[in-house]
């Protein structure tokens, strides 16, 4: 949990990092979307390494290699070295997010895997809590570098916990070779429904990461006027994601499908009420539309599964790939729309982005 947060830390002090280096709002964006984009990418060489040399043993290694630039970055006074440094960050944050549903999907029987996966989504929403909440917190008590040493000790315990505790594999089976394991990446694009999961991976973080990145834009000017510490506290509508293993659970009984669905209709309310000039009502949307995305993530998690017959390893890192691209995309990408329309711009992106998501699970993963 308190690696993956590494991946938010810097969204509610992008006003703050605007006005400290002298950059644009969508300069700013750029520590998040950069980490995002390089975790992406990284995920492509992650899972079929784990498919090769184990889970474990790439989750410590490269746990305890992210506290290096996790560090280094307190320390910058230049936000193009600070840029690079978030972008390696993504690059370590990557080998935990490529494997863990993995080991999730071949350790645990399938009587208990949807509430399996659930916990681990609402340990994802707990890193995106942790993330967010204390670094704005941190950062108002004291100041934005103190916030980075802080997440770098917690690197540190956390790849220590990793090493200690975290059982070896039991079900894992290696693959004959990396090269072996490509291969059985790639065949996963010939199955439907696994392509019409990795769309819906990245409209979810599309949108989930477009409100949130440009969320703090607009609550820190007039009329809201938002302190960085009352920014971070607004992620505490992240509580929604202890849905996520009932969520887990209902998609066994009624469908993943059905409960995906049934997510992104609540997503829809959720941004639509955003669009109301009220801070009551615009933080209700946001807590709204964490519960309907957090809905779909274990749902989503658990379709992947249980289409991908081989290479599990390699099908989580496609899902996850195009989630975080997704991710990636969303922090930058409406920035622009921002710029020209204000926040009735970001909400556009956000219901293209859920259009989409409707039309794949109708149409690919019937």
């Amino acid at each position: 949990m308190a690696i993956i947060s590494n991946i938010y830390v810097a969204q509610p002090l992008l006003p703050l990092l605007s006005t400290t280096f002298g950059v644009s709002h969508t300069v700013a964006s750029m520590a998040v979307s950069l980490n995002i984009l390089a975790l992406s990418l990284a995920l492509l060489i992650y899972g079929p390494v784990s498919d090769y040399a184990g889970r474990k043993p790439v989750m410590v290694a490269t746990g305890f290699l992210l506290v290096i630039p996790t560090l280094s970055i307190a320390f910058t006074d230049n936000f193009t070295i600070f840029l690079v440094l978030r972008t390696v960050q993504g690059l370590f944050v990557a080998g935990i997010a490529a494997i863990a549903m993995a080991y999730i999907n071949e350790e645990f029987p399938s009587a208990i895997m949807g509430r399996m996966m659930g916990v681990y989504v609402s340990s994802m929403v707990a890193a995106g809590f942790l993330g967010r909440v204390l670094s704005g917190v941190l950062a108002g008590a004291f100041n934005w570098r103190i916030t980075f040493i802080v997440f770098g000790i917690l690197n540190l315990l956390g790849s220590c916990i990793m090493f200690y505790f975290l059982p070896d594999s039991i079900h894992f089976k290696r693959s004959s070779g990396l090269l072996h394991a490509y291969g059985g990446m790639l065949k996963h694009f010939k199955n439907r429904r696994l392509a019409g999961a990795f769309v819906v991976a990245f409209t979810l973080f599309f949108t989930f990461t477009g409100a949130f990145t440009y969320v703090t834009f607009y609550l820190s000017a007039p009329p809201f006027n938002l302190s960085t510490v009352a920014l971070g506290l607004i992620f505490t509508v992240y509580i929604t994601g202890v849905l996520s293993p009932v969520a887990g659970s209902l998609s066994g009984r009624f469908g993943r499908r059905a409960v995906m669905v049934s997510g992104l209709m609540i997503a829809v309310l959720g941004i639509s009420l955003t669009l109301v000039h009220s801070l009551v009502v615009i933080i209700s949307g946001l807590f709204f539309l964490c519960a309907g995305l957090f809905t779909i993530q274990p749902s989503a998690g658990l379709f992947v599964g249980d289409n991908a017959k081989s290479s599990k390893g390699s099908a989580t890192s496609l899902y996850l790939f195009s989630y975080y691209i997704g991710g990636s995309a969303g922090a930058f990408l409406p920035g622009f729309l921002w710029n020209a329309y204000g926040w009735p711009g970001v909400v556009a992106a956000c219901f293209m982005s859920i259009a989409i998501a409707f039309l794949s699970l109708a149409t690919l993963c019937r």
